[in-house]
């Protein structure tokens, strides 16, 4: 039997959709997007003070980062596959 198909890959302004929803900001809120190597998703940055990171995976997993974390200490997280859990996931019984 074959094993099940994959979920599809979402392409990068799906992806920075995502990342923008994450961070709770309206589209074309100021950010800067980052198309990350060999397709392993994008960076979407939250430009202005206190903002943060969300790197996003094509599954649409997510990983956010805090603004004082550099780039490449975040995404060595997020290739390693470090996520965000999904909020309410874990209190479910």
């Amino acid at each position: 039997m074959p094993p099940p198909p994959s979920p599809p890959r979402a392409g990068t302004e799906e992806l920075t959709e995502v990342g923008e929803a994450f961070l709770g900001l309206a589209p074309g809120a100021g950010v800067n997007v980052v198309e990350l190597a060999d397709g392993a998703g994008v960076c979407v940055v939250q430009t202005g003070r206190g903002g943060g990171k969300v790197y996003v995976a094509p599954d649409r997993t997510v990983l956010f980062v805090p603004s004082a974390m550099d780039f490449d200490t975040g995404l060595a997280a997020f290739l390693g596959g470090a996520r965000t859990p999904v909020k309410g996931v874990e209190d479910r019984p």
